[in-house]
């Protein structure tokens, strides 16, 4: 049975994306893919070594992003025509709030406004951030040709190297439908701008008021988890080949230490790109940090207080399975939008280390084989000791630990929320 496998470029792939970005306010720039497989203006062949071994990677695309008049236009009319909606009718529902409780009068405001800031602040970052972008675009289609032109000179009896752009845009496309698709579910049982640990109306204006700017966040989730897995997806080409590569080096294969050395210089490449995807998408992420965070922390305190009502009286007040099932299928979904960035920038970051790992001198190796292998270490030592991360616009690492962090710290702020409610209704 012949099975046939849909190949795409990187060009190709990354179109939809970008135009799911456009049509969301999130990308005011135009995009220029390169036309052809590989258009580039390079200095020399990637294929030829400079004098130190080293891959020549000074390949200059032209400008992929570009400034854009008529972008602009649409994202600041959107902007502003959202933001005026959002307030006026926000107005109408703050004369409705008559709660005598503190802490959920402030929780009824924050969800009334957190909407229209969400959008104002993502479109403004996002716009600012397009030049970082722009770059960290142009690092990947450099490190694509790379692997296109160590796909021609890879020894006898290696494995191909090959990117599976395909499966990467179908992934990127079914987080996008999945994401889209559960949000509208649980907006419509149970609307996030105006949940109460009694239940919580839905009101027709909530699909606006709500639906925007959470359809927003998704997207901008899904830029950084999608760039995150292609450069995790080309360390991860270069970790198979250097496995692969082991009995041609311990061989002592002039050809396979001359691959050695480009996959150095091209990690080089993917650590900037790593640079690049927190410059482009750091500050976003610690909004959407932050607000996942606050919201947890108020749909978890929901929660508490349903249960707490229920051991009190052991009757339920007002509450239903129904309320308190909707409540918690908001805080799991939060925490698992936590668990995707963190997870996707720490298995990045794992990947890079994988490489590096790879790249030191291997024990067995023979004096000759050594030489060369200390040839590669010694030209690229700054590369092996430095610490990439993925990180918040600098002000925090994003990865595993700090989904634990953020779990700590929830469960604290619950225990001080309902202390002072507890405190504060006597």
């Amino acid at each position: 049975m012949v099975r046939f496998r849909w190949r795409i470029s990187l060009r190709t792939a990354l179109i939809p994306l970008y135009l799911i970005a456009k049509i969301c306010c999130l990308n005011a720039f135009t995009y220029h893919p390169p036309s052809g497989r590989v258009k580039a203006r390079t200095e020399r062949p990637i294929q030829q070594c400079t004098l130190d071994g080293t891959a020549s990677l000074s390949i200059r695309f032209y400008q992929l992003l570009t400034f854009s008049i008529i972008g602009i236009v649409h994202v600041a009319g959107c902007c502003i025509g959202y933001a005026s909606y959002h307030i006026q009718s926000s107005l109408r529902q703050s004369s409705k709030l008559t709660d005598s409780n503190l802490v959920r009068v402030a929780i009824d405001l924050k969800n009334q406004y957190i909407g229209c800031i969400l959008v104002l602040f993502l479109a403004t970052i996002s716009f600012i951030r397009q030049p970082a972008l722009g770059r960290l675009i142009r690092v990947l289609f450099r490190v694509d040709a790379a692997i296109q032109a160590l796909r021609l000179q890879l020894p006898p009896g290696t494995a191909g190297i090959t990117a599976n752009n395909a499966t990467w845009l179908r992934n990127m496309l079914l987080l996008l439908v999945v994401g889209v698709g559960v949000k509208a579910v649980l907006e419509l049982t149970n609307c996030l701008m105006y949940i109460q640990d009694n239940g919580s109306p839905f009101g027709t204006n909530c699909l606006v008021l709500c639906f925007v700017p959470q359809t927003m966040c998704v997207v901008s989730e899904l830029q950084y988890v999608g760039y995150a897995c292609l450069i995790r997806n080309q360390f991860q080409l270069f970790n198979r080949l250097l496995l692969d590569l082991h009995p041609a080096l311990a061989r002592g294969n002039g050809d396979a230490f001359r691959i050695t050395q480009r996959i150095t210089a091209t990690r080089e490449q993917l650590l900037r790109a790593i640079k690049l995807l927190s410059q482009s998408f750091g500050l976003q992420n610690t909004i959407l940090m932050l607000f996942q965070f606050v919201t947890l922390v108020e749909l978890g305190y929901n929660t508490c207080m349903m249960i707490i009502r229920y051991a009190e009286s052991n009757v339920s007040q007002g509450d239903s399975l129904e309320d308190f099932s909707e409540t918690l299928n908001w805080v799991c979904w939060f925490a698992l939008e936590i668990f995707v960035l963190c997870y996707f920038s720490h298995a990045t970051i794992e990947e890079a280390g994988g490489v590096a790992a790879q790249l030191n001198i291997p024990s067995v190796y023979g004096p000759v084989q050594r030489k060369h292998f200390e040839m590669v270490s010694y030209q690229n030592m700054r590369l092996f000791h430095e610490d990439p991360r993925c990180s918040c616009g600098g002000l925090f690492a994003l990865d595993l630990s700090l989904l634990y962090g953020i779990i700590a710290a929830t469960s604290t702020y619950l225990i001080i929320l309902i202390q002072f409610d507890q405190s504060y209704n006597g």
